[in-house]
């Protein structure tokens, strides 16, 4: 049974997408003035896209493919049958040929996400990897490593998606709220929820949508909206977005026009929220 790495299926993604990456370039370049049209192979950021747009791929697999951890993707290991390896091509370049991909639609994940997605029966990425990465979470306090993160120069998008929305639980919990980290799948585009009694306004709920970006990469106005409309039909408080990178000047019009349901919080916020939360007195 021959030993895989994450970056090796990540590389393997890349090849089997560079047909179509100039169409779902296009397609973004049509639909996003913002958008930089990158040129070449297809890049990490379009690589996570395609992954985290996918729905054939089972979650758990997605989720090791597009979590790098402290140590990055080469050093992620794990055992895969041939047959293992034939259905992940097969189901890889089933999705890049979709109209959804091409058309750089990738909001119908979320959609479908909502509902029973089947997953494949064999998993790959099980407790007996060969080595295990999870580092974050193991650990005890998300806002040390975060911490530590800025205190070596690193940036917080280095941290995993899963690993960045536990960090803002915590920092939420410490300032008081009663917190839920979701589960990450079928949450109906809710990451954190965060609850609050206050003695003049009663009870305050807040939806948190997190955006693990690297710097290139900016939250936009599709966010802000889908966001928006999760607030409504859930009839929270307040619904916020944050992410360690960016927004896009529509994506903050956006936020400005109904700031009393919506809040923007960006990577520099986020960095001054956790050394607040450490070194407060």
């Amino acid at each position: 049974m021959p030993t895989v790495t994450a970056q090796g299926l990540r590389d393997l993604v890349g090849e089997l997408i560079a047909g179509s990456i100039e169409m779902h370039r296009g397609s973004r370049e049509y639909s996003n003035e913002t958008y930089v049209r990158p040129s070449g192979d297809p890049n990490d950021d379009e690589i996570d896209d395609f992954l985290l747009s996918n729905p054939i791929l089972d979650l758990e697999t997605v989720s090791q493919l597009t979590n790098p951890g402290l140590l990055g993707f080469s050093l992620s290991t794990a055992h895969a049958t041939e047959e293992w390896l034939a259905e992940f091509r097969e189901n890889v370049a089933a999705w890049a040929s979709t109209k959804e991909w091409e058309a750089a639609d990738l909001v119908s994940y979320h959609v479908l996400a909502q509902y029973d997605v089947p997953e494949p029966e064999r998993r790959i990425w099980t407790s007996q990897t060969a080595l295990d990465l999870s580092l974050f979470s193991h650990a005890p306090n998300h806002l040390l490593l975060a911490e530590k993160l800025l205190r070596q120069g690193r940036l917080l998008s280095e941290m995993g998606w899963r690993e960045f929305e536990k960090l803002i639980g915590e920092i939420l919990e410490s300032q008081g709220w009663t917190v839920t980290v979701m589960r990450g799948t079928k949450d109906g585009g809710i990451d954190v929820l965060s609850e609050k009694h206050d003695d003049v306004l009663g009870t305050l709920r807040a939806i948190w949508q997190a955006k693990k970006y690297g710097p290139g990469k900016k939250v936009t106005l599709n966010h802000l909206r889908e966001l928006s409309a999760v607030v409504e039909r859930d009839r929270a408080t307040k619904g916020i977005i944050v992410t360690t990178s960016s927004f896009t000047g529509g994506a903050i019009d956006w936020v400005h026009s109904d700031k009393y349901r919506l809040d923007a919080k960006d990577g520099k916020f986020v960095e001054k929220w956790v050394r607040s939360r450490l070194y407060e007195t």
